[in-house]
């Protein structure tokens, strides 16, 4: 690869894979390069500088913007947290975050995709859960803004199952449903903060939330309503049940296994449950398909 001519010293060949490693380094630096020791032969033989700015100098420009932008990138994606930390401890979770997992995709839309897991692995921010829930949270938001389109359900073919068939039956859920047992009730906090509130550290409590797209039960809804993003507390049972059939199971068994862990005794009950259950989820648009057989 051909580099910028240094001054007085003609035109040098530099090795890709050593130019990326360091700018990846020093771009990935916290504080400023201009008076960083050693980058002065390395810089200059990758960049060129300029009347009013040395190569160093040049390469510190972009260290800053470097941050400025996946900092910025971060804060879009995660404003709970930032509600929560603060901007100087938000600051302090990215630029450790960014250092352990650095970009590897062209889109900043990855960016963050690692930060629940990071959080949950890394003190001192897995000593507080609710961080935890909140990342995975405003993730899921982003999972299911962007997830596919599966058509939607088309309620004809119910009206000629049987009752044994709807026991062998497999729901087919929309991809962009997003389901989290959260440990606080972050759904409730990100409402407030979108909403431009200032709420205080919720205490801990148990939810099950569920994240979708709304319209996607109508073949009538507009492209605005498709990307339409809600959100819905459920019940544990209701909850539970929508992760054996997004796993696969069939209907009939998951509800047994449902009622058997929750010392259901009443079949009738039961069913009277899950119909409901159906009915909702269906008005929702959650299911895409029922196959039966």
């Amino acid at each position: 690869m051909s580099t910028p001519r240094d001054e007085g010293a003609g035109t040098k060949e530099v090795d890709l894979a050593l130019v990326q490693e360091f700018m990846a380094g020093a771009l990935q630096k916290h504080g400023s390069l201009v008076d960083e020791p050693g980058l002065k032969p390395m810089t200059m033989a990758v960049i060129a500088g300029n009347a009013r700015l040395s190569p160093v100098e040049q390469l510190d420009i972009y260290r800053e913007q470097f941050w400025l932008r996946h900092i910025g990138s971060l804060r879009d994606d995660y404003p709970s947290l930032v509600h929560i930390l603060g901007d100087e401890r938000f600051e302090d979770l990215c630029r450790a975050y960014v250092k352990e997992h650095p970009p590897t995709s062209f889109t900043l839309r990855d960016l963050g995709d690692q930060m629940a897991s990071f959080i949950h692995a890394e003190a001192p921010w897995k000593e507080d859960h609710l961080l935890f829930d909140i990342a995975r949270l405003e993730w899921a938001f982003i999972e299911a803004f962007d997830a596919a389109d599966a058509p939607p359900l088309d309620a004809s073919t119910l009206a000629s199952a049987s009752e044994e068939a709807w026991v062998g039956a497999r729901l087919r859920l929309q991809p962009s449903m997003q389901r989290l047992a959260l440990d606080y009730p972050a759904h409730e906090l990100r409402g407030r903060v979108r909403a431009g509130e200032d709420p205080e550290r919720p205490p801990a409590k148990r939810v099950h939330v569920v994240i979708y797209r709304a319209g996607l039960g109508h073949e009538t809804s507009t492209a605005a309503e498709r990307a339409t993003l809600q959100y819905i507390e459920v019940d544990a049972m209701a909850f539970e049940l929508l992760e054996a059939l997004a796993m696969g199971a069939p209907l009939g068994p998951a509800c047994e296994v449902l009622a058997l862990a929750h010392g259901v005794t009443d079949s009738a009950a039961m069913e009277a449950r899950v119909g409901g259950w159906f009915q909702q989820w269906a008005a929702y648009g959650w299911i895409s398909r029922v196959d039966f057989g």
